[in-house]
């Protein structure tokens, strides 16, 4: 039998009622706490049938009494049931009647029915309708979401709770995500989580943060049907650097005492965090990133909306590193890209509102002082926004670890000592890869020419060319006659600004020292015969090296090597591997594929301080308008021989003046020369071009302008010779040489005063690198050329002690003021300071002036 559906009870025949506030387990202090524009006020209802829904399932009208302020307002309205009525059956309808409860509040008694008002209730199978009209004032309908039937079947986990099957727990809710929002000036923190289960639940989150000591403080706890809730970032009871949590439990809505187990969100940092790459860095000069980072909106100006453009914010940065006072001061152990990091607003996307990157990179200072630990801080951050003025982000502390150095030497006839410590004796003319890094774009190629002996084959270092990037050095003398020619440096460079390089002379241009961005560097003692060499390589060169300098891996053994690697025995295969053909070297042409490296920015974001005073920190140019900004900033430039920083001046070329041709200069200035060398004798035939520009940008051209032809480049490699014998054609013995050498090189006023710092071995090898070239030049003015090997060891050895100069201070001594400035002068820091009537650096030539000259420093 079928039954016509009354017109109420199809589709579009009735309106739902469906909002959670009208169930009669929702207290309407809730709403009346936070959000009163929620209140439920039927008088405003429009007259009609109407089905009562919570989330989505049936719900009737309760018939039993209500408690005053429940389902969303003061007087909640229930369905009375007088004596032998009830509800209608499946299809029927009827007419009852609707009660409102009131309490007054003069009295702790409550009205039931306080107000009546008549309902017609129809039956339709699965739900009920209800006509309805407006109330009398500001009263609510309510509904329960349990029905009249007679008997439910629940499934496994469930109960029937007045005639409903629910969970005998309320579903847990997903983890909470906090995420920081903005409305106008004011930010909030948003606690949001998903629910998983479609009964009628009630959330209790709760906030917490966690105190200095560690321990969580609770800062609030509301109740919500919402599956969110918000805390505000006041700046009061909530500060930027806080770390914050959210909670969040459920429980039934119509039994609020049965709650489920609560779950906590990760946690939440709010402000600005500085995340470097690594904590702990090596001193090789590599660049790492530092992400400057904001959980919260930026503060923006008054008047303007959160998303304008002028929402930036500039950080402040600056370093605290532990220094040694009095007796040395060392200096940074790390630089930054800059000192200022501005923070953009943007729309927050996976709980960051702003991002921003800078670089520091481990400054190479080869000094052995230990792993020091560098802290990078934010200056307190000044604005008129509450929230954020007077915030300083938390710190961040990045230890660089100290790594040796390592030091080639090509002194004399050459002898060489490589990266790794193997000795040998190279007697070949032309020229050769000395050192070449395969890690970054720097080599250096030598020219040897004969120097010095009639009867065995020798030869000498007299200049050599150095390749950083796109940058070129060319200091040299081989074009021309031995004792007859001086060195010529020449700078090409499209931008020596930004070179990274760095030039500086000692001894009055005796020592001149090329510094290059990778922390290599290149120092050349001149004599009138050519030039030894010094070399020091940069941790990054850790087994990217090869020529004749060795592979600086810490084994000696394999030093002799091929182009690919390959270890070989013989001394004269391996010389020969790694001497250039003619017209393939840095003298001659530059590759034209080289491309000059991008120059980097290094700032020491120091506070001020009092600057060390003393030859081991001049001054240096700067990049940009910040101070603290170099392009020389991860290297460090310590030295205990007084030192001039000319890198300004050799922009072009410069002559350097022998000792006999060295006159008082008034200024510096006079030592520049733009004219080209006197035309060399016949041996050599050279075309010079020397631009009279001091700023001119120099290209390959022009440094192929100032080849020439070396002949020793088209000489057969001259073949190994029987060993030296002994007397020389002099009649000079071997006990001989040995106690000239020793006498002049071991009792040295070097090794005297370096004697706690010199190794033996290297005091020996200066020796024997002595006695050898009297025997082959047969000449006493070779007893005095390995000295400078002894400085410059000492130097490097004084340095790397890192102790300050008090301990050593007989070697400091010797050092800036060689020989103790021969009796002649008065020793300073910045050198000799020569009686009137003496001259040179060390005070050891006579002069005809009674006055002292400017040149006796440096």
């Amino acid at each position: 039998r079928l039954y016509m559906l009354p017109p109420e009870c199809a589709p579009g025949g009735h309106s739902v009622l469906q909002n959670p506030y009208r169930s009669t387990t929702f207290s309407s202090s809730w709403l009346q706490q936070s959000s009163l524009q929620d209140f439920i006020c039927d008088h405003s209802l429009t007259p009609g049938w109407y089905q009562f829904q919570i989330f989505d399932k049936p719900a009737s009208m309760p018939t039993q009494c209500v408690e005053v302020n429940h389902c969303g307002t003061q007087a909640p309205v229930w369905l009375s049931l007088g004596e032998g009525e009830s509800l209608p059956g499946p299809l029927e309808v009827r007419q009852l009647t609707a009660c409102a409860a009131w309490q007054f509040f003069s009295s702790s008694s409550k009205e039931c029915c306080m107000f009546r008002i008549p309902v017609t209730v129809r039956n339709c199978g699965d739900f009920y309708v209800y006509l309805l009209q407006p109330t009398q004032g500001c009263m609510g309908y309510c509904m329960s979401d349990t029905l009249p039937t007679s008997s439910l079947l629940c499934g496994p986990g469930e109960v029937n709770v007045g005639g409903s099957c629910k969970s005998e727990d309320p579903a847990t809710p997903s983890v909470p995500v906090v995420v920081s929002e903005v409305t106008g000036n004011t930010v909030y923190l948003k606690c949001s989580f998903e629910s998983r289960s479609n009964s009628s639940l009630g959330y209790v989150v709760a906030w917490s943060r966690l105190s200095p000591e560690g321990r969580k403080e609770e800062l609030k706890q509301e109740t919500t049907i919402q599956t969110f809730a918000f805390i505000e970032l006041d700046g009061f009871n909530l500060r930027l650097g806080d770390k914050i949590y959210c909670s969040s439990s459920s429980f039934f809505l119509d039994s609020p005492s049965v709650r489920g187990i609560s779950v906590e969100s990760q946690e939440f940092f709010a402000g600005i965090r500085l995340r470097p790459e690594a904590s702990s860095v090596s001193e090789d000069g590599r660049l790492y990133e530092m992400v400057v980072e904001s959980t919260v909106p930026l503060p923006c100006p008054e008047g303007s909306p959160a998303s304008a453009e002028q929402c930036t914010l500039s950080l402040q940065l600056m370093k605290i590193t532990p220094c040694i006072a009095e007796d040395g001061l060392l200096g940074a152990d790390l630089s930054l890209s800059s000192c200022v990091v501005d923070l953009s607003q943007g729309a927050c996307r996976e709980g960051i509102c702003s991002r921003a990157v800078i670089h520091f990179s481990p400054v190479t200072d080869f000094v052995k002082d230990g792993n020091r630990t560098t802290e990078i801080t934010v200056k307190p951050i000044i604005t008129q926004n509450f929230l954020w003025n007077g915030y300083s982000p938390k710190p961040v502390q990045i230890t660089v670890t100290d790594v040796p150095s390592a030091y080639c030497y090509s002194f004399t006839d050459p002898h060489i000592i490589t990266f790794d410590g193997r000795y040998y004796d190279n007697s070949q003319i032309g020229t050769f890869v000395l050192y070449k890094s395969s890690f970054w774009p720097f080599e250096v190629h030598v020219r040897q020419w004969e120097c010095g002996s009639v009867v065995h084959a020798a030869s000498c270092v007299c200049g050599f060319v150095a390749r950083d990037g796109g940058n070129v050095i060319a200091f040299d003398m081989c074009n021309g006659e031995m004792g007859e020619t001086k060195p010529q440096l020449t700078v090409k460079n499209r931008d020596l600004s930004k070179s990274g390089i760095r030039i500086t002379e000692s001894y009055q241009g005796r020592k001149v020292t090329m510094t290059f961005s990778s922390g290599a560097f290149v120092r050349a003692d001149v004599s009138d015969w050519g030039m030894s060499l010094t070399l020091r390589a940069p941790i990054s060169d850790w087994r990217h090296t090869e020529g004749l300098c060795g592979t600086y891996d810490g084994q000696s053994d394999n030093d002799f090597h091929l182009a690919g690697g390959a270890k070989l025995e013989d001394l004269h295969a391996f010389i020969s591997e790694w001497r250039l053909p003619p017209g393939n070297s840095l003298f001659d042409t530059v590759p034209s594929h080289i491309s000059t490296l991008n120059s980097r920015r290094h700032c020491t974001c120091q506070e001020e301080m009092p600057r060390f005073s003393s030859p081991r920190a001049p001054s240096q140019p700067t990049s940009s308008s910040d101070p603290s900004c170099s392009n020389h900033g991860n290297m460090g430039f310590p030295s205990v021989i007084p030192t001039l920083d000319v890198t300004s001046e050799y922009i072009t070329s410069v002559e350097l003046l022998s000792e006999n041709e060295r006159e008082p200069l008034p200024s510096r200035a006079s030592r520049v020369s733009t004219s080209a060398y006197q035309q060399p004798r016949g041996r050599r035939s050279a075309q010079r071009f020397i631009s009279n520009s001091p700023h001119q940008s120099l290209s390959q051209s022009d440094l192929e302008g100032v080849t020439y032809f070396s002949p020793e480049d088209h000489e057969p490699a001259v073949q190994p010779e029987s060993p030296l014998t002994w007397p020389t054609p002099s009649g000079l013995t071997e006990q001989q040489a040995q106690a000239q050498c020793r006498q002049t090189v071991a009792n040295s006023s070097i090794v005297m005063g370096c004697r706690h710092l010199l190794k033996e071995l290297t005091v020996n090898h200066a020796v024997t690198m002595c006695v050898t070239d009297l025997q082959l030049k047969d000449e006493q003015s070779w007893l005095n050329a390995t000295i400078p090997l002894l400085e410059n060891e000492c130097e490097r050895r004084l340095l790397e002690e890192g102790e300050g100069e008090e301990k050593y201070q007989d070697a400091v001594a010797i050092l800036k003021c060689p020989n103790l400035c021969n009796g002649n002068g008065q020793c300073s820091n910045w050198g000799c300071v020569c009686f009137p009537g003496f001259s040179s650096y060390d005070c050891s030539v006579l002069s005809g002036n009674i006055y002292p000259h400017e040149d006796t420093y440096i």
